[in-house]
């Protein structure tokens, strides 16, 4: 059975890591387009930064339900890396495929239960964000229930 959160849970903890992807942007003095979604890969939040690209916008809501199936960047990276051109080349012309940087799962009992992603500015500062939301996905998710 797979793992799940309740509406509340989900909403809460979006927003939460959102903020955490938001202040690693504004650390990275970076604009981005940010987006989470739940288990299925359905949008729960969404942010535009200032003057991030215009086109992140379209971008963000593809990279994250290629996450949500539990395998962040650099494991895409790894699995392109062994399979044969037709498939290099078809997977990212799939819907709602977008297999370069800048998305984390969130894993839960060992299941992703939804993902972030993170478009506006090069592939290594979108993964930072991005693996920022992450870190504190887990630290919400292992923090004890008041």
């Amino acid at each position: 059975m797979k793992p799940s959160l309740c509406l509340a849970e989900s909403i809460n903890l979006a927003l939460r890591v959102l903020q955490a992807a938001l202040d690693r942007a504004m650390a990275l003095s970076v604009r981005v387009s940010i987006v989470v979604v739940d288990a299925a890969g359905l949008p729960i939040h969404t942010a535009h930064m200032d003057s991030a690209p215009l086109q992140c916008r379209d971008i963000a809501p593809n990279k994250a339900p290629t996450a949500v199936v539990g395998v962040p960047t650099r494991v895409w990276e790894e699995r392109l890396a062994g399979m044969s051109d037709a498939a290099c080349q078809g997977l990212p012309l799939q819907p709602r495929m977008a297999l370069f940087g800048g998305k984390e799962p969130f894993p839960f009992e060992g299941v992703a239960v939804g993902a972030i992603s993170i478009s506006g500015t090069s592939e290594q500062q979108d993964e930072q964000c991005a693996q920022a939301a992450a870190r504190a996905v887990l630290a919400l998710l292992d923090a004890p229930s008041a």
